[in-house]
């Protein structure tokens, strides 16, 4: 049971962190640009970005989240000191992978934000979040 919830609140944290991330990058570009939001209006963006992502992203990075984590538990049963670094680097690698294969078959990247290295970087920072999650919900007791 453990394990499953664990998974759901992966694939929930990387879909608000990295959803939250886009808009944070797309928000500061365009603050770049001369924009000039309130902090309700950026909220506002940001729960609708998460909330328009939810389906196609959350889909594509919870099968993504799910391969990492089966390679990851195999791993962590040979390195059980290391399981919890495992378990991020996982998470990591895996919205990494995921949005380099889209890109690599779309021929462009399909998370705007992610073009520029810091916005990449912020969404394998969710999925090693979520993999955080994860293997912090699934410890026994």
């Amino acid at each position: 049971m453990r394990m499953v919830l664990g998974y759901i609140l992966a694939v929930v944290v990387v879909l608000i962190v990295g959803a939250g991330a886009h808009a944070f990058f797309n928000q500061g570009d365009l603050a770049a640009l001369g924009g000039d939001f309130t902090i309700g209006q950026r909220v506002e963006w940001i729960i609708h970005d998460i909330i328009g992502m939810a389906p196609l992203y959350g889909a594509i990075m919870g099968v993504a989240l799910l391969v990492a984590f089966l390679a990851a538990g195999l791993v962590s049963r040979f390195a059980t000191s290391l399981r919890t670094i495992v378990f991020v680097v996982a998470g990591g690698v895996a919205v990494a992978v995921a949005l380099t294969a889209m890109a690599q078959v779309f021929e462009i990247m399909p998370i705007a934000s992610a073009r520029e290295m810091d916005g990449f970087i912020g969404q394998a920072i969710a999925g090693a979040l979520a993999g955080l999650a994860y293997v912090l919900v699934k410890r026994p007791a």
